[in-house]
């Protein structure tokens, strides 16, 4: 879910690709995760860590997967995890 977020940000993505699938690829992993989380809530601490590490990860894949330039992305997650994990926030 965090991962896909380069996504939201390039130029071919615009908001009539938000479907139900849309919704859906990001609402998956954050029940995945939340599952992760409650088995080995020690994770929480390194939650950051390992966002920001998969973060950079996803913006590889988004510029192999798009042909844009990776400097194209945001460098940093451009949302917070506390909007990240809310069930009701859809990037924009």
């Amino acid at each position: 879910m965090l991962w896909i977020c380069p996504y939201f940000h390039t130029p071919s993505f615009h908001p009539s690709h938000r479907g139900k699938s849309w919704q859906l690829t990001i609402k998956e992993p954050r029940r995945k995760i939340a599952r992760r989380l409650d088995k080995s809530p020690s994770l929480k601490r390194k939650l950051s860590e390992m966002a920001s590490e998969a973060y950079g990860d996803a913006i590889l894949s988004a510029a192999r997967e798009t042909g844009f330039d990776e400097n194209i992305f945001p460098q940093e997650l451009p949302w917070t995890l506390l909007q990240a994990f809310d069930d009701n926030f859809m990037p924009e």
